[in-house]
């Protein structure tokens, strides 16, 4: 079930967690069917530089302005005044379909809640990395609790892989078991450098899904398993999973396309149609 969040004191924290924890935002621009990505990547007033005295006076300050109902009363100039600033969309064409919208719905994840609000273009700004979107500041936030993020097991007939490469190692190639927009877990025959939780690795994920285009980004090994062959139940295999580290936006949602085509296609399998059953749907990214 959704609630609201109308206190601006809640308003601004959710924002501060969002721009420390690099999350990514699902971008909708009104109009316009797709979904593009980006993050958060400041607040006209970022309370992260602050010193906890100076915070917590600014907190009571929003505070102070709450009704007895509860939510915040009507806009100040001072609200009008902030904003929020993030990354370039991706897909690019989402940055000039962007300027001509007069609502733009943002979406995104912390912790166990899911975190959604309404907000308007207002201008490109030029910062020292280049551009970034800046948008008026959130009124109020709808959360829910996080739909389980679960794995899709990769059917052995798909071959789809991944090129594992350790630090100061040579790459090598495993078999993706299943996948996630956050991770994934391989296994491999003969694993010729020695993996343990913790370790940073460089990941190629490639198919023929994939249209020739692997999918290029890094992650963190954090679980090393035993599971059983799938042609052999005799035979144990070890199992490494891995949570992703996205360098970039565009890195994220090549992952929750590939996530999404893969589901299809096993959802799909019952169906008919395709080799083996299974429609062979290929995805760019």
């Amino acid at each position: 079930m959704e609630k609201g969040i109308h206190h601006q004191a809640s308003v601004l924290e959710t924002l501060h967690r969002a721009v420390r924890e690099g999350v990514l935002l699902d971008v909708r621009i009104e109009g316009d069917d797709k979904t593009y990505g980006a993050r958060l990547l400041t607040l006209s007033e970022d309370v992260s530089s602050l010193k906890k005295q100076a915070a917590d006076m600014l907190l009571s300050q929003y505070a102070a302005r709450l009704q007895p109902g509860g939510s915040d009363a009507a806009a100040s100039p001072e609200q009008d005044e902030r904003w929020i600033l993030i990354t370039p969309l991706e897909p690019p064409e989402g940055n000039m379909r962007i300027r001509k919208a007069s609502k733009v719905v943002i979406g995104f994840y912390l912790g166990l809640e899911s975190f959604r609000t309404v907000v308007s273009f207002r201008k490109v700004q030029r910062i020292e990395t280049g551009q970034a979107i800046e948008l008026s500041w959130p009124p109020a936030f709808q959360s829910a609790p996080k739909r389980q993020q679960h794995r899709i097991e990769i059917p052995t007939d798909m071959n789809l892989e991944v090129q594992v490469q350790k630090r100061g190692s040579e790459p090598f190639t495993a078999r993706i078991v299943d996948i996630s927009p956050g991770g994934l877990s391989f296994t491999c025959n003969e694993l010729p450098v020695p993996l343990e939780s913790g370790d940073k690795v460089g990941l190629s994920i490639r198919g023929e899904i994939l249209m020739g285009t692997p999918i290029i980004t890094f992650g963190n090994i954090t679980s090393l398993t035993k599971a059983r062959d799938c042609k052999d139940v005799q035979v144990s295999r070890q199992l490494y999973g891995v949570q992703f580290k996205m360098l970039s936006v565009a890195d994220a949602m090549s992952v929750d396309r590939l996530v999404e085509a893969v589901e299809t296609i096993v959802k799909g399998g019952s169906s008919g149609g395709g080799s083996g059953g299974r429609s062979r749907k290929r995805i760019g990214v």
